[in-house]
């Protein structure tokens, strides 16, 4: 049978759509356009795939139908003349934005599915990517060709038709951020491409010339937002009416199935034309090139339409007709005929009298305008209608071409015929926007595009790539000199951006390959996981054919492994909760009261001593009052005893047991210095005492070692760090060669320059030991800094959200079609562009709620976020009591995911009476059930036991398995599977934790792993997602654009509140690393830098007003741009409405 299909459509729950979108909408005007055939749109959103359950019902295979009872109703709407079937097929769009190939890449595609349970097993994967229900049409950070493989997994019934090609943003051919090619675009998966949707700004004899299109059929769809423009574009099919017919028809490209494509005329489309809206500019391509694509009254680059963009990709002339190809056929919307013909607008009154009156005489609008006789048309007695509809059949229409957002307009008459055929009626011509007059471009007439035309050379550019095999060639004359220093001591002061990394793993490299030094005889000291990993991947890129890794890794993991290798190390490590349980029981049992010695001053003074080194009983010089000192001792050595006794070690350990074991060990000190030759300690401002002390014991003379830092970068005060170490080096190795790395590769002079203002004082600062260099980085971008100011915190949120939203090009054609992004921008950004940093962890939550709720992607670096999630701590809990390193905390856990009923007296209970064991947690639980806790009713008792067998029995299951074996089937048991699959974030991060287990076999060394994991490590690597983070844990990370937020006194510098919520006096060196902090954040950026701060902001429960920080004012105000953001409460939505990205503030 011969239908009409539109098979691209939005519902009301997509941005800037009608309220009306609704199923039974289109019900109703499908049938006023006859159209048989309709895309369902958005069925990605969960409220919208809500309403297809619930009003939906299967018809012809893999199509449904609107049920009875909501059709009922609607029939007596729909003219008898346009009474007809209605089909719906499952369709949705996807926006990705995404980087390929070293640029951003930001499209629209259509998928399709036959069967809602496929539909909701593909919306299952794409939530696990990003938020599918803050937009009808969800924004993701996915490769194009990743959704089609996702697609694909899914259903190879399914397909995918990339959206309005040619449009210049969100499309696969768009001149903004597209591609060349279909396989440039979808790579080896693109043979599964056969059809492409050529926009409203394109037809099918534009796309015939291009021949990468030549295997694809060409298809038209409205994408309405409004019922009203359904079967705009549209294709026809002459086939039967079923999913699988349509496909086939498409995929094969059968002429007598698929018949082709219904067209506005293509200059009625917004990206037609070259052109600057605000100016009034449209140029055809032959006036583009003529003014370089340069708009002549501002000065900015052209918004490049889609005449010009096919022109460079085409290798036809115009007017190019291949044989076997579906034809097309040009149409202007009724309501647009009639508009010019009464001279009002299209949605007046007067012109929806005349449309249903058409369509009660004549039928469907499609027919009136394609098919019916023109005496019939004539006969309906409206003025012009027959001669327009014949001059729109012939082509003879005259068209402004719509150019940089604004839609073409379609002229069918001039004045003169219009009053000769309707006699003496005045008119008046609407009001044009004004713009230069484009005139035909004969082939040949003018030079055309180039093919290929060279891209636009930016101002700003990135960190140079790693060096190449010639090690020495790409290094700078700093860099050379400190890779070729041999058989010295070396130390390097390398400010932000300098190569630091690059340096260390290039003069690594250099060893290895001139030197002939083993790989394993070089030990590789970090600070995060991380920086380890990019020193052995930066490593193995250098040398691609070195079997043998450097031991690269963090001083704790090293840690760690010298206890494993050289003593009989078992025991677990501890987290913050246990630890802190652990020494709040050690004080309980002690004489002197908590107003003495409180759980923060002993938790803060026992990591300080072990940090220093030192062991129980040793002095604590540090603690200026001897009674102090003595209760502090005498709870140390009282809380290392708990520990033993339960095989558990804490964080600081790690190093401090090392110390122990070296100085009471002198043969092990020679022992590793022959297996470590060579030492290189990365961020070595960072060294606390213990780690100092470590590294001298390693180094021996020192005239192997290479330390590399930035005593400005100095920002651990508070787990003991100390930059007079790293100034003091050239004292412990008087032979030491220093060297001074002033260039930076990452940061715009503007940000340079700021950050060394604020970092200097503008000079104010007058330490002597301040013996700073100036960085410089040759890289011109911004002259300014932003400084952005808002209301309140949320306020601030929502500011981020849409500068974010300007900066990536706008996140919808909306932002396009509402002139809310600047088009000429020079630099493309994607989501893992942005970095979103602050002072505190509690100041991300509302960042992640505001960005989540507009769509944009965004991960957060927090370790305890990530790891004690539902779903996520009960398989680590059970895996660390089958390795026999759980925990009272991982049993306790595990009792609350039973709801055994425990109340608090009950717990108190049994803490008490795992106390009395003083034995690790699996030997306390093989007494539990014979050993019942003193004071505990007798069926709790018996809970607990039942839950205890449970656990054991599940944990011994998994006894010998593989790290990823084991955990698989731990987080499969009892309804865990559920509760991992409620949250995307619970789903991603079960698989990067099977995806590391896979990585390391043994389940202790890989429960070890995860208990040194830091916040940063958390963040998926490679996700195209803003990344939001503490100023603390941004260290070592580069982004193009940083927003520090928060700005204000009180949180930078943070000072905790007194009572009254007024911020406590710092001391100067409390200060000084303050401002070091800020100076680590502000360096991270690339190309841009805003700091943000709120008037007012909630802290500790209290709404208090704020001052900008003073750290803001040392930057001289002709390196700032001030910005002042408002937000007016918008009128409430209807419920799911959505409108805006963002809201309100």
């Amino acid at each position: 049978m011969e239908f009409i299909a539109d098979l691209h459509l939005h519902s009301h729950f997509s941005r800037a759509t009608a309220k009306n979108l609704t199923l039974e909408s289109l019900y109703i005007w499908a049938q006023k356009k006859g159209v048989t055939l309709v895309g369902t749109g958005d069925f990605t959103h969960p409220g919208w795939i809500k309403e297809i359950e619930e009003k939906l019902e299967p018809a012809a295979p893999g199509l449904f139908k609107l049920k009875k009872k909501f059709t009922a109703p609607l029939d007596a709407q729909i003219p008898g003349s346009c009474k007809n079937k209605v089909r719906f097929i499952l369709q949705c769009e996807i926006s990705s934005i995404y980087k390929k190939n070293n640029r951003v890449r930001k499209n629209h595609n259509l998928i399709y599915f036959p069967d809602l349970e496929e539909v909701k097993r593909f919306n299952v994967q794409l939530d696990k990517i990003g938020n599918i229900a803050s937009d009808g049409r969800p924004i993701l950070g996915l490769d194009a060709e990743k959704l089609l493989e996702i697609m694909l997994d899914i259903s190879d019934e399914a397909f995918l038709i990339p959206a309005h090609i040619w449009t210049p943003w969100f499309s696969m051919l768009g001149s903004k951020s597209g591609f060349d090619t279909i396989e440039e675009c979808f790579g080896n998966l693109s043979r599964h491409i056969f059809a492409v949707e050529t926009g409203l700004s394109s037809d099918p004899p534009m796309n015939w010339r291009v021949a990468d299109l030549d295997h694809v059929r060409l298809v038209a769809s409205s994408d309405a937002h409004s019922p009203m423009y359904l079967g705009r574009n549209a294709s026809m099919f002459n086939t039967g009416l079923s999913y699988y017919h349509v496909r086939e028809a498409l995929k094969t490209g059968d002429l007598t199935k698929y018949k082709g494509t219904i067209d506005m005329f293509p200059q009625e489309g917004k990206y037609h034309h070259d052109g600057h809206r605000k100016c009034g500019i449209s140029f055809d391509p032959v006036e583009t090139l003529r003014h370089d694509s340069i708009c002549p009254v501002c000065g900015k680059p052209l918004t490049l339409g889609v005449l010009y963009r096919v022109q460079e990709l085409a290798s036809r002339p115009p007017g190019y007709a291949p044989t076997g190809r579906q034809g097309y056929q040009s149409i202007i919307p009724l309501t647009d005929i009639l508009s010019e013909i009464f001279n009002v607008g299209p949605k007046t009154k007067k012109v929806n009298t005349f449309y249903e009156r058409a369509l009660e005489s004549s039928g469907p609008e499609l027919d009136i305008l394609l098919k019916r006789p023109l005496d019939e048309i004539d006969a309906l007695g409206i003025p012009l209608l027959a001669p327009a509809i014949e001059k729109m059949r012939t082509d003879r229409v005259d068209v402004a071409p719509g150019f940089d957002g604004e839609y073409g307009r379609v002229c069918l008459f001039t004045d003169d015929e219009k009053k000769r055929l309707k006699g003496e009626q005045e008119l008046f011509a609407p009001k044009k926007t004004k713009r230069v007059p484009s005139k035909p471009v004969p082939v040949g007439a003018r030079p055309m595009p180039e093919k290929n035309p060279a891209p636009v050379k930016r101002k700003i550019k990135g960190s140079p790539s790693p060096p190449p095999a010639d090690l020495l060639g790409s290094l700078n004359k700093e860099q050379h000199q400190a890779l070729l220093c041999h058989n010295r001591p070396l130390i390097m002061a390398a400010g932000p951006g300098t190569g630091k990394t690059r340096t260390i793993t290039a003069k690594i490299a250099w060893l290895i390959k001139e030197q002939k030094i083993s790989p394993d005889a070089i030990l590789a000291l970090t600070f995060t996981n991380r920086a380890a990993r990019e020193m052995k991947e930066r490593i193995q890129t250098l040398l691609p054919e070195s079997p043998a890794q450097v031991c690269a890794c963090t001083f704790h993991a090293f840690g760690l492994m010298i206890l494993k290798e050289y003593t009989d190390f078992s025991s677990a490590i501890v987290d913050d909760t246990l630890r802190l349980s652990l020494l709040e029981e050690t004080l309980t049992h002690q004489a002197f009261s908590r107003q003495a010695l409180s759980l923060d001053q002993a938790d803060t003074l026992i990591s300080r001593a072990k940090q220093q080194g030192l062991q129980p009983g040793d002095p604590l010089d540090f603690i200026q009052d001897i009674a102090m000192e003595k209760m502090v001792n005498q709870v140390w050595q009282e809380y290392q005893k708990r520990l033993e006794s339960l095989d558990l070690v804490d964080f600081e350990d790690l190093i401090n047991k090392v110390l122990a074991l070296l100085t009471h060990d002198p043969s092990l000190v020679t022992t590793l210095q022959k297996r470590f030759q060579h030492l290189f300690v990365d961020e070595y401002q960072d060294v606390n005492k213990g780690q100092y002390l470590l590294t001298k014991c390693l180094a021996g003379n020192g005239d192997t070692l290479c330390v590399i830092g930035d005593p400005d970068q100095s920002i651990y005060g508070f787990r003991g760090s100390d930059n007079r170490y790293f100034r003091q080096f050239i004292e412990d190795y008087p032979r030491a060669l220093n060297i001074s790395l002033k260039q930076n590769y990452r940061s715009t002079e503007t940000i340079l320059e700021a950050s060394h203002q604020m970092l200097t004082q503008r000079g104010k600062q007058r330490d002597e030991k301040e013996s700073r260099v100036k960085l410089f980085s040759n890289i011109h971008g911004k002259d300014t800094v932003m400084i952005l100011k808002s209301a309140s915190e949320r306020a601030e949120a929502v500011a981020v959200g849409k500068t974010i939203e300007k900066l990536t090009g706008g996140l919808s054609l909306f932002s396009m079609d509402t002139n809310r992004i600047d088009a000429s921008q020079e630099e493309d950004f994607s989501f893992s562009d942005f970095a979103v940093l602050y002072r505190t962890r509690k100041q991300g939550a509302v960042f992640a709620e505001v960005l989540e709720k507009a769509g944009i992607p965004c991960h957060m670096a927090h370790r305890e976020n990530t790891l004690l999630q539902p779903g996520i701590k009960e398989p680590l809990a059970l895996m660390k009591i089958g390795c026999q390193k759980g925990t009272l905390t991982d049993f306790e856990l595990l009792l609350d995911y039973f709801k055994t009923g425990t109340g608090k007296k009950s717990r108190e209970h049994l803490k008490r009476w795992f106390q009395e064991q003083n034995c690790p947690l699996n030997t306390a639980l093989g007494r539990l059930t014979s050993l019942p806790p003193k004071g505990m009713r007798r069926d709790i008792h018996e809970k607990i036991c039942h839950c205890t067998a449970k656990i054991l029995t599940a944990a011994e299951a998994a006894k010998e398995q593989s790290s990823h074996r084991a955990l698989d089937h731990f987080s499969n048991l009892w309804d865990l599977s559920h509760l991992i699959k409620a949250e995307k974030k619970r789903t991603d991060t079960l698989e990067r934790l099977l995806m590391e287990a896979q990585a390391i076999p043994d389940p202790a060394a890989f429960l070890d792993h995860v208990c040194l994991v830091g916040d940063v490590d958390t963040l998926a690597p490679q996700a195209e997602k803003v990344a939001l983070m503490t100023m603390h844990a941004s260290k070592g990370l580069e982004f193009k654009v940083v927003f520090i937020t928060g700005c204000e006194t009180g949180l930078i510098p943070f000072s905790r509140p007194d009572k009254n919520g007024a911020p406590t006096p710092l001391s100067a060196l409390a200060l000084a690393e303050e401002r070091r902090l800020f100076y680590v954040a502000m360096t991270r950026a690339q190309s841009i830098l805003c700091v943000s701060h709120a008037d007012k902001r909630r802290i500790y429960g209290k709404t208090i007003k704020t001052s900008k920080s003073p750290f803001v004012y040392d930057i001289e105000e002709k390196l700032k741009a001030q910005s002042q953001n408002r937000f007016k409460p918008q009128p409430k939505k209807e419920k799911n409405r959505q409108l805006e990205l963002f809201q309100d503030a």
